[in-house]
């Protein structure tokens, strides 16, 4: 096995002190033909510089940790590139945790990340989260909570977000102007991003003079409960002799789910029923699936520079939502 090279190693190849090879590399003062010499020798040795001895001096890593909730939402994919990005070119690793949706794991992995002295922590997490999350953040490690926003949050901990009540808003006007008034929304609990979306739509819809009955919304948090959330807002609807011609789903981790609950009823989309969700993802324009999207990537971005500038005061950015119109609410057939 090879050995690897040491800082000991490049000095006695400059022809220099340890110290004189830390100076340099980390930007202290020393003479041109000195820097030279090391970094000569840095680059004829390959040295690659220990950064878990660095971040020991430092008191604090180069690393960015980001805790997902769950990856199997279209919507992070897009917001770990635009971190990714920001942490490349600040000289920053990205750690990345997934939670897999359960409230224990996602406090151990706040937990992990400051014993790891992170540089930042970007997280999506439950609230559940928030006490460990605000106590790193006033121990100054700046924090940022993405997707929802954070009550009298102190100065490192800022908030990343989407303007979900206007989401909901904008799925209920789209489904009423493409000619749909009987509306079963299909949510995934209690996190407030949906509960936002749900009372957006709700919001709208009432101004539209078409409330959504109590019965019309739905949980689920698994494909399976997708399958039967959709056969309830169905059955109720029928019972209330109001059979539904549209569906929202407010989480774009169930699309597929919900989306396939309906065709294996027989309802042809958007022809005996319209269809919208949130979050776009590659098959979407496949299938012709309109939604509504959040602009994940420069969320991601901004989450990430908000960890590197340190702006010092709490910050709270929110994004407006866009519509994708594909055909799946019947826009080409509505009046």
């Amino acid at each position: 096995m090879a050995k690897r090279v040491t800082i000991g190693d490049v000095a006695a190849h400059a022809g220099v002190s340890t110290a004189t090879v830390s100076r340099v590399l980390n930007g202290g003062a020393v003479t041109e033909a000195t820097a030279t010499r090391v970094r000569e020798a840095v680059t004829a040795l390959e040295y690659s510089p220990n950064a878990l001895t660095r971040s020991i001096f430092a008191g604090r890593s180069s690393t960015i940790g980001v805790v997902i909730r769950d990856l199997s939402s279209p919507f992070y994919l897009d917001l770990i590139r635009g971190i990714d990005d920001v942490a490349a070119a600040n000289d920053s690793l990205v750690m990345l945790a997934n939670t897999f949706r359960q409230a224990d794991h996602e406090i151990a992995l706040v937990r992990m990340m400051d014993e790891h002295r992170v540089r930042g922590l970007i997280v999506t997490a439950g609230e559940q989260t928030d006490s460990r999350t605000r106590r790193l953040a006033e121990t100054g490690t700046p924090c940022v909570i993405v997707a929802r926003t954070v009550r009298d949050p102190p100065p490192d901990l800022h908030a990343v977000s989407l303007d979900n009540v206007g989401a909901g808003r904008l799925m209920a006007r789209h489904l009423a102007g493409c000619g749909r008034s009987s509306v079963g929304v299909v949510t995934s609990g209690s996190r407030p991003s949906q509960l936002e979306r749900t009372a957006g739509l709700r919001q709208a819809l009432i101004e539209l003079g078409r409330p959504l009955p109590a019965d019309a919304v739905a949980v689920a948090e698994t494909a399976e409960e997708a399958d039967h959330a959709v056969g309830a807002l169905l059955a109720r609807a029928h019972a209330r002799g109001t059979p539904l011609d549209a569906v929202a789903c407010a989480t774009g981790r169930l699309t597929v789910a919900a989306y396939s609950a309906l065709t294996a009823r027989g309802l042809a989309i958007p022809d005996d029923i319209a269809f919208v969700t949130m979050d776009d993802f590659p098959w979407a324009t496949a299938l012709g699936i309109t939604v509504i999207t959040q602009p994940s990537y420069e969320m991601g971005r901004r989450a990430a520079e908000l960890v590197v500038e340190r702006p010092g005061e709490a910050v709270s950015i929110v994004f407006e939502p866009t519509l994708v119109a594909r055909g799946s609410a019947g826009e080409r057939n509505s009046p």
